[in-house]
């Protein structure tokens, strides 16, 4: 399960900040299981990993919008090259026709089980033999295909079944062995495309939605990835704040416990596409109102940028007011070339070890 930061911060006083991989690697890695896990291996020096890693395809998002065109259920009303976010295909259920949530399945479990498969042939270490695996989320994938916030309503129900369904299996099959992290940049768009006066609504519906997929395997070591998006190395949009971020994270945290279901540890990104870090503490400042007991892994690394990303790592710990669970990039590395994502590990790495102002002065 997850600690609790004081948990965290006893244990880490000083022992370096464990690095996270958000999922993807570059893609000359994604076609050989064996290559792309160990890789991280190779570039993590002595830091910890939160866990082994395997993305199938950098480009999965890509690929399924694309294999919706076989369905019969579906109609296209625009194509795309996926070159950006306004260049990607989408489509409408056909009048009459249901959608099938086997139909939209991403394929998890038997990629899952080819992963552990070498996994369980290497030598990992002092790396814990437990796999990462990326969920991304129904919500995100119903505004992709469909085009739009308002037609995607309408995927929602076979969508959120198919991912419940798969997160239920792999739980099943490999409890603990799993790291399961839901990806899910949407949740901070919408706020972005919200008005101020609409937060509260929005806010429960995305709850709503998000705590259903954790429920479905609530004992499950889960991950939470909010994003800003990583298409051609872009964002969606550019952050200013995190108010969005715990505004969603605080409710989230309160229907879970009202549930029994600990909250999962929060990828929570400031470094994005390949822009800096924000060093502006005013863009931390709602950090103080974050739920105590939630867990943050900061993600600040960017590789070009090491002197903002070393700062922004510090004004993340003084705003929670103790250590961060992990350290990574914003996103995941799948959109970088091997040697820029190389560079981001080693800058992490590095992060991982010095350990923030705040931390050197609670240790010392």
């Amino acid at each position: 399960m997850p600690t609790t930061t004081t948990a965290a911060f006893a244990r880490r006083a000083t022992d370096p900040i464990p690095v996270h991989l958000v999922g993807s690697l570059p893609p000359p890695l994604h076609r050989d299981i064996r290559a792309a896990l160990a890789w991280p291996l190779a570039h993590c020096g002595y830091a910890p990993l939160t866990a082994m890693y395997y993305e199938p395809d950098p480009r999965w998002i890509i690929d399924w919008l694309d294999s919706l065109a076989r369905l019969p259920a579906l109609e296209q009303v625009r194509s795309g090259a996926s070159r950006g976010y306004d260049d990607v295909p989408c489509y409408r259920i056909r009048p009459g026709h249901e959608l099938d949530p086997a139909d939209l399945a991403m394929g998890r479990v038997a990629q899952t089980e080819a992963a552990f498969a070498v996994l369980d042939t290497l030598d990992t270490g002092a790396v814990p033999r437990r796999l990462h695996v990326g969920i991304p989320n129904a919500f995100d994938r119903a505004l992709f295909a469909a085009g739009s916030p308002e037609s995607a309503d309408e995927w929602m129900p076979a969508l959120q079944a198919s991912v419940v369904d798969e997160v239920a299996a792999l739980a099943a099959r490999w409890g603990d062995r799993v790291q399961l992290q839901l990806e899910t940049p949407a949740v901070l768009a919408a706020y972005q495309r919200a008005a101020r006066e609409d937060r509260p609504l929005l806010t429960a519906e995305l709850v709503q939605q998000v705590s259903g997929v954790i429920a479905a395997a609530p004992d499950a070591r889960w991950i939470l990835h909010l994003c800003y998006g990583d298409l051609e190395h872009e964002p969606l949009f550019t952050p200013v704040d995190l108010d969005a971020a715990v505004m969603f994270l605080n409710a989230l945290a309160d229907a879970l416990a009202a549930l029994g279901i600990p909250m999962p540890t929060v990828h929570l990104p400031v470094a994005h596409g390949s822009a800096p870090p924000s060093t502006d503490p005013a863009f931390f400042r709602a950090l103080l109102r974050l739920r105590r007991g939630i867990d943050v892994i900061a993600g600040v690394v960017a590789e070009d940028h090491p002197v903002e990303s070393r700062h922004a790592l510090a004004l993340i710990e003084d705003a929670l007011g103790g250590p961060v669970e992990g350290i990574a990039a914003g996103c995941g590395l799948g959109r970088r070339t091997l040697a820029a994502a190389a560079a981001n590990m080693a800058l992490a790495t590095r992060l991982a070890h010095e350990r923030s102002p705040l931390s050197a002065r609670r240790t010392a």
